[in-house]
């Protein structure tokens, strides 16, 4: 009992510590399309805590197609890349704002692509 204890301990310890920070808001289906796609790349430094907002579309620009799916991929997959979230928009709007925010010390390597329909 004490060993598949410990054993399940281990195993549950040892996903936690390499699991991405992926967010995927919304779904991509047939007749939707890429309407932005870009990569987010930081570099880190000791003690600091970087962060980055991507704004679609950007100021001064108009977006003519309703957001379908939100795919933020993490791509560094051992436990130590950002955060993302959605700050303003999303899904079902024609904009959104999304803020990236890194673990202290390390940097951020994200992958966005935003998904919509033209209607």
């Amino acid at each position: 009992m004490r060993t598949s204890t410990i054993a399940v301990f281990l195993c549950v310890l040892a996903a936690a510590s390499c699991q991405s920070h992926d967010l995927i808001i919304g779904q991509a289906t047939y007749g939707d399309v890429i309407v932005y796609k870009a990569d987010e790349v930081k570099y880190g430094f000791p003690f600091i805590i970087r962060s980055s907002i991507i704004e679609f579309p950007e100021p001064g620009l108009t977006n003519y197609a309703y957001i379908k799916a939100i795919y933020v991929k993490d791509n560094d997959r051992n436990g130590s890349g950002g955060y993302p979230s959605i700050s303003a928009g999303g899904v079902g709007q024609r904009f959104v704002k999304i803020k990236l925010k890194s673990q202290r010390g390390s940097g951020l390597n994200f992958t966005v692509t935003i998904y919509g329909r033209y209607v």
